[in-house]
């Protein structure tokens, strides 16, 4: 996409948050009340997500979202400033080097926005034990209540900044056929994507594997981790900042071995504690390779997408895959505790498969990048050879 394709489009996201914003700024709203009115309904479950999405508007700095009637605005104006800064930065990387295709387009800027959320979540968590007397060691005190409202903006922010960027791509795809019919260009000079070359399905198959090795190193890597962490009480203090960092963002994990105890997995068997991460890190794992697949297939042969271009898209697709998996996951499988609060289980998992996709998420994109690089210098080799 042209820079002024890229920064109309970026232009029309940064428009979608600053009409959010005011909203936020101007209308008082009790997340208390959403509850109730969909619970009244007979959707509880509608309501609780509802309320989430609407409580992460309380990250703004201003805010007039209100929790148990108090206002719970930031103090703070620095989360505001660092997550408008990373969106549009990410949203601009993203569609500079993106196709002018409108879904791709969409795709692009949700993908960049969950990103963006995620890393101005982990930002104020370091801000929070920061604050705190005691420093990073405080991290166990405060790991069951660190916020992630900064994670659920990005999401609504990427959803209604997906479909205005979605509506300015489709614009400029309409102005651009208007001025070929007329005998005109558009300003990208490209050649039409139907024209080009793209890549074989094996090829694109073995660079998706090449991308999904990282995951299930990392997922069998938590799985050590946890397995043979000292056995620790997860919702008390109990446990180092190491261990409470494990916990917060080490999502995928999947272990080799039966587990033995529900809190370290070094105890006594315990199916319901060690089979959802399994198959979370499975699933998680095809659904990336998957998507890969299909995203890699599409590139043309010559050219193709820069280093960056490729990081920054592997990065924000598994943000959104993360959280999806983690979504059913802490749907379908709840702890204990929380089993009559599924929804905010579920959401809390969601968040923590965006926290693991934030920390790891550009491996996965460095391993895409180098798997496509190396590709490419196979089959200029190879075609050397025949000539």
């Amino acid at each position: 996409m042209s820079r002024r394709r890229g920064a109309f489009a970026t232009v029309a996201v940064l428009s979608a948050f600053a009409f959010l914003y005011s909203l936020a700024l101007a209308i008082p709203v009790y997340v208390g009340d959403i509850s109730a009115l969909w619970s009244t309904r007979g959707f509880a479950w509608f309501g609780d997500v509802l309320a989430r999405m609407v409580d992460g508007f309380s990250f703004l700095w201003g805010s007039a979202v209100m929790n148990e009637g108090y206002p719970v605005a930031p103090v703070s104006g620095w989360p505001t400033a660092v997550f408008t800064a990373l969106l549009v930065a990410l949203v601009y990387a993203s569609l500079r080097t993106a196709s002018d295709g409108a879904y791709a387009v969409a795709g692009r800027v949700l993908c960049a926005s969950v990103l963006a959320g995620g890393l101005t979540n982990l930002f104020v968590i370091f801000q929070t034990v920061l604050g705190i007397r005691g420093g990073p060691s405080s991290l166990p005190a405060v790991i069951w209540v660190v916020p992630d409202d900064g994670i659920w903006l990005g999401l609504v922010v990427g959803v209604f900044g997906g479909y205005a960027a979605y509506a300015a791509a489709a614009f400029a795809q309409i102005a651009a056929l208007a001025l070929r019919a007329g005998g005109g260009t558009d300003d990208d000079g490209a050649m039409p994507e139907a024209s080009r070359e793209v890549f074989g399905r094996a090829r694109a198959a073995r660079i998706a594997t090449w991308g999904v090795l990282p995951i299930l190193v990392l997922a069998l890597v938590g799985g050590f981790v946890w397995d043979y962490g000292p056995d620790a009480d997860p919702y008390g203090t109990d446990v180092s900042p190491r261990e409470a960092w494990v916990r917060l963002v080490w999502f995928a994990h999947a272990s080799l071995s039966p587990p033995h105890n529900p809190h370290s997995l070094s105890g006594s068997f315990d199916t319901s504690v060690w089979l959802p991460p399994a198959l979370g890190s499975a699933a998680l794992a095809v659904l990336v390779w998957l998507v890969i697949l299909v995203v890699v297939t599409r590139w043309p042969r010559e050219g193709g997408p820069g280093v960056l271009s490729i990081v920054l898209l592997c990065w924000g697709v598994l943000a959104v895959l993360a959280a999806v998996v983690g979504l059913f996951v802490g749907a379908l499988a709840p702890e204990d505790e929380f089993a009559l609060a599924t929804p905010y289980w579920a959401l809390d998992t969601a968040a923590r498969g965006v926290r693991f996709a934030v920390c790891f998420g550009w491996i996965t994109g460095v391993a895409v990048a180098i798997a496509h690089r190396f590709s490419r210098g196979a089959r200029a080799d190879a075609e050397a050879e025949v000539e």
